[in-house]
Formats: C-alpha cells, sequence, structure tokens
C-alpha cells in the first residue's frame, strides 16, 4: 500500500503531510505525492494499559518503523510477532493511523 507523503520541490525531502515547509531547506514548495509502505521495525513497545478508546484492543504493539525512502513514522502493528529489523508494510490507514503487517 502506498503512503502519503508531502515532498519538496526545491530538494527532493520526503515529509508527513503535516508540514507547510521543508524541513531541509525550509522551502515551502512542497508537493502530495506517495511512497512505498515498505520498511523495518526500529523499535517497538507492547501496550498493555491503553486508553479507553483502544482499551477493548490491548494488549497491542505500537511499532517505529524506518521506511526504504528514510522517513520514519509511528504504526500499529497487525499482528503478534515483533522483532527489530522485522520487514513490514503498510496494511492500511484507519483514523490517521499506520498499520503495519510482517512482510
Amino acid at each position: 500500500m502506498k503512503l502519503p507523503v508531502k515532498k519538496c520541490k526545491q530538494c527532493d525531502s520526503i515529509l508527513y503531510t503535516s508540514k507547510y515547509h521543508c524541513t531541509n531547506c525550509y522551502s515551502d514548495e512542497l508537493e502530495l505525492t506517495e511512497i512505498d509502505g515498505k520498511g523495518k521495525i526500529y523499535s517497538y513497545t507492547k501496550i498493555h494499559a491503553a486508553p479507553k478508546q483502544f482499551a477493548d484492543q490491548a494488549p497491542y504493539y505500537v511499532i517505529l518503523v524506518h521506511l526504504d525512502q528514510g522517513l520514519k513514522v509511528t504504526g500499529r502493528l497487525n499482528g503478534n510477532d515483533v522483532q527489530i529489523d522485522t520487514p513490514v508494510e503498510l496494511d492500511e490507514i484507519k483514523e490517521r493511523a499506520y498499520f503495519f503487517k510482517a512482510r
């Protein structure tokens, strides 16, 4: 699945869609685009005591993913087998949250 991002027209940096200026060159010339949602887990935590709206889903994993294009994102893992350097790919975006699955 593709991940929506912004790309700087001046220096080609890849940014989150919430950015209004490039964090590298400070240009405001950004364009919406998509990148491949594949990467590797570089950190994770298991949530046991979840906020009220997610309590019925606990326990679950929140993962930090280093995408192949360089961007680092936070998401949830659809599954229970998690290890550092596990290859993952974007499975869905639900209510502005990224859900990944192992590749």
